[in-house]
């Protein structure tokens, strides 16, 4: 089973958020600074910065199933 806890702690580190926005900066700046021929590179790293956000959405879904499942209402 996946600790929210860990998660969290992953999310939270500032060397994993570096590393993050690094791959994301480095992917938007070859999008920015490719050649009008170059279409497939473009498309590749507008792939990789969506695949790199749907992890991070993912992690912190992760992370806030413990805070979900502590305010949900005890019957």
């Amino acid at each position: 089973m996946i600790q929210s806890s860990a998660i969290q702690q992953i999310i939270d580190d500032s060397s994993f958020q570096e590393a993050m926005a690094d791959l994301t900066k480095l992917n938007t700046d070859i999008i920015l600074n490719s050649d009008v021929t170059e279409k497939e590179i473009r498309e590749v790293c507008y792939m990789k910065v969506k695949v790199i956000n749907e992890i991070m959405g993912h992690l912190e879904s992760l992370a806030a199933n413990k805070k979900i499942n502590d305010n949900k209402w005890k019957i």
